[in-house]
């Protein structure tokens, strides 16, 4: 059995009308530790920049740990999906690969690949050597046809689920949790595309093991997918917008 971790419950500011109109100071109050929201609370904030087409977002994450590499991060993806949470005569919610972004198959593979010797390095660290080993000794394999995950546990391989709850759980135990704005800035950025493993890459900072997930974001921006099946790693494409 792994180690427990004990968070002390602290009591959430329920926000007023006042808060919710200015979400850039209620952020900023609980990245100083002034104030203590519920995460959820957070859920677009670092969409609506992009949305409304602000250009003065960066002055929102300087004061971050590492707030330069927290906002190239931002920028780089800003800058390759303006734009793209805008439809025909509607909004998205979330950011989706786009078309104009598209890798080609070989480049896909390649970044899927990388992505796998990440978490197959992740895996030794957590003393998960077995996992290592089957993560080390998979075969890429392309499928050319857009593939979902399902989202009950059998529409899962066993090494999908294995995946999830081994590097899943230790990366959760490695989370710098005592900081007052990390679960929230964790909300905001897994709302940006609903994504846990987009959202690792841009808080990669701050977990006390270093990862990176950098071909892992390339490989989303790209539209190229992965699911692992029968000593297989199957990479797809996704439907674009």
């Amino acid at each position: 059995m792994g180690p427990l971790r004990v968070v002390a419950h602290i009591p959430f500011d329920k926000p007023t009308d006042a808060d919710l109109e200015a979400p850039d100071r209620m952020w900023l109050d609980q990245l100083s530790g002034r104030r203590n929201f519920d995460p959820s609370v957070f859920m677009g904030f670092i969409n609506d920049p992009l949305l409304f087409e602000r250009e003065n977002w960066r002055g929102l994450f300087e004061a971050l740990p590492n707030g330069a590499g927290f906002v190239a991060k931002l920028s780089d993806f800003f800058a390759r999906h303006r734009v793209g949470l805008s439809g025909h005569n509607c909004w998205h919610s979330y950011f989706h690969p786009l078309q104009r972004n598209a890798l080609e198959q070989d480049r896909l593979i390649e970044l899927a690949q990388r992505h796998v010797a990440e978490l197959a390095g992740i895996a030794e660290l957590a003393g998960a050597r077995e996992l290592r080993e089957r993560l080390s000794s998979l075969t890429t394999v392309w499928i050319d046809k857009h593939r979902q995950r399902g989202p009950m546990p059998q529409d899962s391989s066993d090494l999908d689920i294995e995946i999830y709850e081994t590097i899943g759980d230790f990366l959760i135990l490695n989370e710098d949790g005592q900081t007052p704005w990390f679960y929230c800035l964790k909300e905001a950025c897994y709302a940006m595309a609903a994504d846990c493993d987009l959202q690792r890459y841009f808080m990669s900072d701050y977990y006390r093991i270093r990862f990176d997930y950098g071909a892992y974001y390339e490989l989303w921006i790209g539209g190229g997918k992965l699911f692992f099946d029968d000593g297989r790693c199957l990479v797809t494409p996704v439907q674009r917008r």
